[in-house]
């Protein structure tokens, strides 16, 4: 129940915090951010040695990665609702259930993988219709089907990530997300210059070192889940028998995330394939702007992970006064952080684009986005703190659908329309994104103010 005072109520899931304060949600938030940041850096580094060996080659990875992320996108979004169900079973203090639902995403995981095979099966057939130059479609075909291969791996490692968050533990997925940034950097550097006996593998040689990586964090994951300590407290190695009807609850809550992620992400696929039939210019450019959203997104997105277990274990406990004020606090955090990224980028402009790509084209084009960018990715927090925290309560589909709408009523046909109608190009596609991250923020403020998420039954 609500205390009567739940502005000075210790909190629940950080000892020695106050509930709803900024120090619970950084303790809960700075291990995600961490791993979140080894993971762009992991990014940057991919980008910055492709982007050393040419721009067909940037373009090509860049592409690849933004339309194998959007096949995941929908399954990693289903898994990813394990989070919700554990964070409210640990508030209501059901510990057998955390590890049930996590074991019902490991199966989850399995069906979604053999779906995605089919994906990797028409890859050939999937690019051609995005109509990249046809050098940049061959590079990207090679690298997409590695990285592919990884699929089932990669959804474990997203379960783990969702049980351990779920629960409280932030530190346990940052360890698992920078060792295997780790291997994915060192074999990056072996297999796309071909180092010692391995051969020069370019893009292939990235996707490999991707798809390697994702099968040692879910490995590690998968040890981590069932050490004895973690056993002892939620069983993990005994409530894992297969449940119908468990793994259906997960897909109810987990689809609007899973289709969330996909239409916003199919909507960013259709924009990158606008900028790639611009030019080859405007493609690797869009791409070095993406890679320098992420320092603003991993971030983001780590600290509104925490904003999912804060307002899933409070309304678990039933102190939804004190969700309320944990999604508040995790928005005005992820305001500030966007703030400061933007304020880098506009002082930096140039000299951002340089560190990968020295085409003087390449450059220019990326210092006409950069006032762009630094406006999108507030807006882009923005939405991720208000998703999360509606995540945690199990509202699920409304910000799926507020996104999704927008997505393609807002930011595909603003990005054409400015892009080509207008002419503006580059510049214009990116003013669509930021048209379109203004809308969502906007209608999910609204969403949250109003408070229907607090009484919702998952």
């Amino acid at each position: 129940m609500d205390s009567p005072n739940p502005q000075y109520e210790p909190s629940i899931i950080v000892p020695g915090a106050r509930a709803g304060s900024a120090k619970e949600a950084w303790k809960l938030a700075y291990p995600t951010v961490i791993g979140m940041l080894s993971t762009t850096l992991m990014w940057t580094v991919d980008t910055m040695m492709l982007g050393r060996v040419g721009k067909v080659e940037l373009a090509a990875a860049g592409f690849g990665g933004v339309l194998v992320w959007t096949l995941y996108t929908f399954f990693v979004g289903v898994v990813q609702s394990v989070s919700t169900f554990v964070s409210q079973a640990k508030g209501g203090g059901r510990l057998r259930e955390c590890s049930h639902f996590a074991w019902q995403g490991l199966y989850l995981s399995f069906f979604s993988a053999i779906l995605l095979s089919f994906f990797l099966w028409k890859m050939d057939w999937i690019l051609s219709i995005a109509g990249p130059d046809a050098d940049v479609l061959a590079e990207c075909l090679r690298y997409a089907r590695a990285r592919m291969s990884s699929a089932i791996f990669l959804l474990a490692t997203f379960v783990f990530h969702s049980f351990f968050r779920g629960i409280g533990d932030m530190k346990t997925p940052m360890v698992i997300s920078i060792v295997s940034n780790v291997v994915n950097v060192l074999l990056d550097s072996v297999l796309i210059f071909g180092l010692g006996p391995f051969p020069e593998l370019t893009t292939l040689g990235a996707g490999m070192a991707t798809a390697i990586a994702d099968f040692s964090a879910a490995f590690l994951g998968l040890a981590f889940f069932l050490r004895p300590a973690v056993n002892r407290i939620y069983h993990t190695r005994r409530e894992h028998p297969f449940q119908p009807k468990s793994l259906l609850r997960l897909v109810k809550v987990g689809a609007p995330i899973g289709g969330q992620f996909f239409l916003d992400m199919g909507s960013f696929t259709v924009f990158m394939s606008i900028m790639g039939r611009l030019s080859t210019e405007a493609l690797a450019a869009s791409q070095i702007g993406i890679q320098l959203l992420s320092f603003s997104f991993m971030p983001a997105n780590g600290i509104a992970k925490a904003g999912t277990t804060m307002v899933g274990q409070y309304l678990g406990a039933g102190k939804t006064k004190l969700a309320e004020a944990c999604g508040w606090m995790v928005l005005r955090m992820n305001v500030t952080y966007s703030l400061f990224v933007a304020l880098v980028f506009l002082l930096a402009r140039k000299h951002l684009f340089l560190i990968f790509n020295n085409d003087p084209t390449v450059v220019q084009y990326g210092v006409q986005i950069v006032p762009l960018l630094a406006l999108f990715q507030i807006g882009d927090a923005m939405q991720m703190a208000y998703s999360s925290a509606l995540q945690g309560a199990g509202d699920t589909r409304f910000p799926m659908l507020t996104l999704a709408l927008s997505a393609w009523l807002v930011f595909v046909p603003l990005a054409l329309f400015f892009a080509y109608t207008l002419g503006w190009g580059v510049v214009g596609g990116w003013l669509g994104g930021v048209f379109h991250f203004t809308v969502v923020a906007i209608i999910l403020t609204m969403r949250f103010r109003r408070g229907k998420w607090k009484k919702m039954a998952i």
